[in-house]
Formats: C-alpha cells, sequence, structure tokens
C-alpha cells in the first residue's frame, strides 16, 4: 500500500499534472470539434432520409449502415494514415475531429430521424399548407421541434464522443489518455497512472451525464411523443 501511494504521489507532482490538464483540454477541444461535425453531417443525412430522396436517402442509409459497421481506430487509421496515399494529409487534431465527427455522424442520424419522427405528422401539413415546399417545412417547423426532443440523446452522444477520443492518440494527437501513456512510461507506475485517468473520465462523464438528465427531465415536461412519421 505504501508503495502505491508513493506511486500516486509521483504520478501528481512536478509537471504531469499539468500534462493531465493539458490532455483533458485537448479531449474536449476534439470532442466539441467533433461533436460539430457529427451534427451538421447528421442532421443532412436523417434529413435526407426523412424525406425520402431517391439518391440522397440511398446514399444515407448506406452510410449509416457501413460507418456503424466499422471500428472507430480503422476509420482513425484510414484518415490519418490512408488518405495521404490519395493526396491529401492532415495534420493529427484535423483528423481526429474529421475521423470522430464522421463517425459519430452516423448515430446521430438516427437521432435526427428519431427526433422529427416525434413530430405531429400535422405540423408539416400545416406548413404545406402555408406554401411551403417539404425542405422549407423540415427546416423551419420540423428540425425546431425536433432538436427539442433530440438533444438529450445528442448529450448521451458527445459523452461517446469524449470517451472515443482515447482512441486519438493512434493519430498521435496528445490527447488525456496519450499524456496517461507518456506518464506511464517516464514512471514506470502503470496503475497509478491508468488509476487517475479512470477517475478523471469518470467524473467528466459522470458530470454530462448528470447535465444531459437535467436536461431530459426539463424538456420533457408537457411534452408527448406521437407514433407518426411526418414529412
Amino acid at each position: 500500500m505504501t508503495a502505491v501511494l508513493e506511486g500516486f504521489r509521483t504520478v501528481l507532482s512536478g509537471e504531469y499534472p499539468r500534462l493531465l490538464l493539458s490532455g483533458l483540454g485537448l479531449t474536449l477541444a476534439v470532442s466539441i470539434c467533433a461533436l460539430a461535425v457529427s451534427v451538421l453531417v447528421g442532421t443532412a443525412l436523417g434529413a435526407a432520409r426523412v424525406l425520402r430522396v431517391p439518391v440522397l436517402g440511398r446514399l444515407g442509409d448506406a452510410y449509416v449502415t457501413v460507418v456503424r459497421g466499422i471500428p472507430l481506430i480503422v476509420l482513425l487509421s484510414v484518415v490519418y494514415y490512408g488518405l495521404p496515399t490519395l493526396g491529401v494529409t492532415l495534420p493529427d487534431f484535423p483528423a481526429a475531429v474529421l475521423a470522430l465527427g464522421l463517425y459519430s455522424a452516423a448515430y446521430t442520424s438516427e437521432i435526427v430521424r428519431g427526433g422529427i419522427s416525434s413530430v405531429p405528422a400535422g405540423q408539416a401539413e400545416a406548413a404545406r399548407s402555408l406554401g411551403l415546399s417539404r425542405g422549407q417545412a423540415l427546416r423551419f417547423v420540423v428540425l425546431p421541434q425536433a432538436w427539442r426532443v433530440a438533444l438529450p440523446a445528442l448529450g448521451n452522444e458527445f459523452i461517446s464522443l469524449i470517451l472515443g477520443s482515447s482512441l486519438a492518440s493512434a493519430v498521435t494527437l496528445q490527447e488525456l489518455f496519450s499524456q496517461g501513456r507518456y506518464i506511464t512510461n517516464a514512471t514506470y507506475r502503470q496503475f497509478e497512472v491508468y488509476a487517475v485517468l479512470a477517475l478523471v473520465y469518470f467524473l467528466l462523464t459522470f458530470v454530462l451525464s448528470r447535465l444531459v438528465r437535467a436536461l431530459e427531465a426539463r424538456l420533457s415536461r408537457g411534452v408527448t411523443l406521437p407514433e407518426r412519421r411526418v414529412i
């Protein structure tokens, strides 16, 4: 026990806490940026699939099926190590953001579809009766209501992105897990370092999950979710 306590003192002294904080900041930065990519791409995919656009809808279905069948670490490797063979070279941060965002977009697409499906069909019909096109009805009437339902699930997706960002060390990004591995190599204190990392990830995701639950409870007050699909 004395040796373990001494190991924790070693890990939490000197420059190591600063490295962990730096890695935590980079983890949050890459997760937030990846979430932005995920929301943009996922919303476009979800809308195309709901609107049943002949080509885009099928491409969206194919994209979701393919991406959900690929491990995230493989997609990260394809973006960072594979694209240079095609003449596209990305630094570690943009590569991690792109890979995480595109991977998450497949799941965000399903979240968006569920949110759109929860909006009463009469909302879209009323918008169409006022002269709006299907796209305008979706953009100005349906999506704002759908996001209210989708936000809690999107919060859970953000938590998944934070956990998935630990794989970004595979593309040399110096995020939290990568900094932990550096400290492990410097101190040979595997148990203590990974215990600290586990605690940091747990506290981060615990706080975020509580915020998501509070948001979900707030948004669900007085809201009923019909089963009819719109548009």
